[in-house]
């Protein structure tokens, strides 16, 4: 096998049996006992408990770890293989004692169960001190009694997540606003308000409940997805394969749209949306109709939505398009059609399963044949050498032919 090194410009040959792999750790990684080790033991992990979290203090080339943490002096020695990276507590996250957790390892020492506070600082072996809401001074931690608690800043953008009950008109997967936190007294108490479109009061509940989402921005393309059979605020005379421009962002994070054809703006619920990106076609591209247009604007003709083209002009948004059987090109808007993969001489291809004719006849092959592309024509016709058949190659619509994956 060939290996880059460094400080080397070209590759280093090298016998597999004389390589092993790095252990992929650096020094400062958090890490714990892998979970499918069981009780076999790791060295002296099984002292220092399956769930406790270490801190990687150096490495060893030998393919040995020796592991840091906060309850235990000293320090002691693990193979790369037996453990795993966990995500690191950092300062200024918020957290939370684990649930189900019967005492910390130093105790309570004031506080309480549903306490909550925020990581002032981090030690090298992973102790951390927490300023919690309802205690004076700061409180000393080990980081496998907590769990992080993700707090989500005013004006970002989060859905429900899928296994949480509807409220109101608000269900799985809604896209809202955050805005604010709830306090009880001068303490969080975990919720957060957020904002629907469509709903005057705010939502609020646990974080737990949400999920952060892609803010949309004004100026951005979007279409209605085709799992939405009717938008909440209707269509406004636009269809699935109407595309616009995100003109106004309300602070509930309703949509609204403008469309060169629409007489008024259209107004749309962000989690009913899905962005369009640009792109940009170009001569020579294999297209075929975008499944969200119902009719063209220049109709169909003898074309549908498996049909397979190639690109012969633009000009202005439109497109002339060559198709194999058609003697014309086929009139249409750029927007309508998406760019696809071409078929390339070598490719190993089979006809389409399910397929009732091939546009030119099944000569002698079957749905079990399998071939090889060998020309192909500049409307996209081609032409296939089947395995065991002599003669002049196989002419196909390249709609009746896929590649063959086997």
């Amino acid at each position: 096998m060939q290996v880059r090194v460094t400080g080397r410009h070209s590759l280093w040959k090298v016998s597999p049996g004389d390589a092993e792999r790095l252990s992929g750790f650096e020094v400062g990684d958090w890490v714990r006992s892998k979970p499918s080790l069981g009780t076999r033991p790791s060295y002296d992990w099984n002292s220092i408990g399956k769930e406790s979290l270490a801190v990687v203090h150096s490495i060893q080339e030998t393919g040995y770890l020796e592991l840091a943490c906060c309850f235990r002096k000293g320090r002691w020695i693990a193979h790369h293989t037996d453990i795993e990276k966990v995500p690191c507590f950092k300062v200024g996250q918020h957290v939370r004692f684990r649930t189900g957790l019967s005492e910390p390892r130093w105790g309570w020492r004031g506080a309480q169960p549903d306490s909550r506070g925020i990581i002032t600082s981090v030690h090298a072996d992973g102790e951390v001190r927490i300023a919690f809401f309802d205690l004076p001074g700061l409180w000393r931690g080990d980081p496998a009694d907590l769990e992080i608690e993700h707090i989500f800043e005013v004006g970002e953008w989060v859905k429900l997540r899928g296994d949480v009950s509807n409220w109101k008109s608000v269900g799985p997967g809604s896209v809202g606003v955050v805005q604010g936190i709830g306090y009880d007294g001068d303490e969080w108490d975990g919720s957060i308000y957020v904002g629907f479109c469509g709903e005057q009061e705010r939502w609020a509940g646990p974080t737990s409940h949400l999920e952060r989402v892609e803010r949309l921005m004004i100026g951005q393309k979007v279409r209605v997805k085709l799992s939405v059979k009717q938008p909440r605020f209707g269509w406004s005379g636009h269809s699935h394969g109407s595309v616009g421009t995100i003109s106004a962002i309300d602070a509930d994070g309703k949509l609204r749209i403008y469309t060169p054809v629409g007489s008024k703006t259209w107004m749309l619920d962000p989690s009913e949306v899905e962005l369009v990106e640009d792109e940009e076609l170009h001569i020579g591209d294999w297209v075929k109709v975008r499944a969200s247009i119902s009719t063209p604007t220049h109709q169909w003709g003898e074309v549908n939505h498996s049909s397979t083209g190639v690109v012969h002009r633009m000009e202005n948004g439109d497109l002339w398009v060559s198709f194999c059987f058609l003697e014309k090109l086929w009139l249409c808007k750029a927007s309508e059609m998406e760019r696809i993969r071409p078929f390339k001489v070598g490719d190993k291809v089979k006809i389409r399963e399910g397929l009732v004719t091939p546009r030119w006849g099944w000569g002698m092959e079957t749905h079990a044949s399998k071939g090889q592309v060998v020309g192909v024509d500049a409307n996209g016709k081609l032409r296939i050498k089947f395995h065991w058949r002599e003669g002049r190659p196989w002419i196909g619509d390249p709609a009746d032919i896929v590649l063959d994956e086997s």
